[in-house]
């Protein structure tokens, strides 16, 4: 897999930890603020999902019940990239699991959310699922926000993997901001002198 020149940067593992701690200590459902953040990262989330599904080179979103589509990071992209596909599990699969803001029904606000994350994430920049490439995803679809989106984007994407990085065990879904120190420290990340491999 390749990388991005400009996103040859690895996480920080005292920041992930940080982070991780964070989202772990932070309520289900946040403020007012968070509620904001969540409500902005919806929206943006749902206008790249219309570019990305009907844009010069669209790509055909399938939502489904099925545990398990791909095998691995190659195969997610080679679907997306060539193939011009991506099937996303419905959140609905998991009724233990719903997120507390995005509707969660099949095709809902959290499955475009993912959707957008896939498509973006992994399959523009052809990173895997491990640490560094979901560090790398991160930093790089939140060039695609607002500042205030960001916030919630923090929380789904670094706290949650963060979360599983220092764990091992999937988070809980929050609509919560994280305290902004802990993202800061952790977009600096660490200078990587090689692409991400997978």
């Amino acid at each position: 897999m390749r990388q991005r020149d400009d996103l040859r940067l690895s996480f920080d593992p005292s920041a992930a930890a940080a982070v991780a701690a964070a989202h772990r200590e932070a309520p289900r459902t946040g403020d007012a603020e968070a509620l904001a953040a969540y409500a902005g990262l919806v929206a943006e989330s749902d206008r790249l999902f219309r570019h990305i599904t009907s844009g010069r080179r669209p790509v055909r979103i399938v939502f489904t019940m099925c545990p398990s589509q791909y095998t691995g990071a190659d195969e997610l992209i080679m679907s997306i990239n060539r193939d011009r596909v991506l099937e996303i599990t419905a959140a609905a699969s998991e009724r233990d699991r719903l997120h507390p803001f995005m509707d969660c029904s099949i095709g809902g606000e959290y499955d475009r959310f993912r959707a957008v994350h896939d498509v973006l994430g992994h399959g523009r920049l052809e990173v895997g699922f491990d640490r560094a490439g979901e560090y790398a995803a991160w930093r790089y679809q939140e060039r695609f926000h607002g500042p205030v989106a960001r916030r919630a984007l923090a929380t789904e994407l670094h706290g949650e993997h963060s979360v599983r990085w220092i764990t091992g065990e999937s988070s809980e879904h929050k609509a919560a901001l994280l305290d902004e120190r802990f993202i800061a420290r952790s977009r600096r990340g660490r200078a990587r002198p090689r692409a991400i491999a997978h």
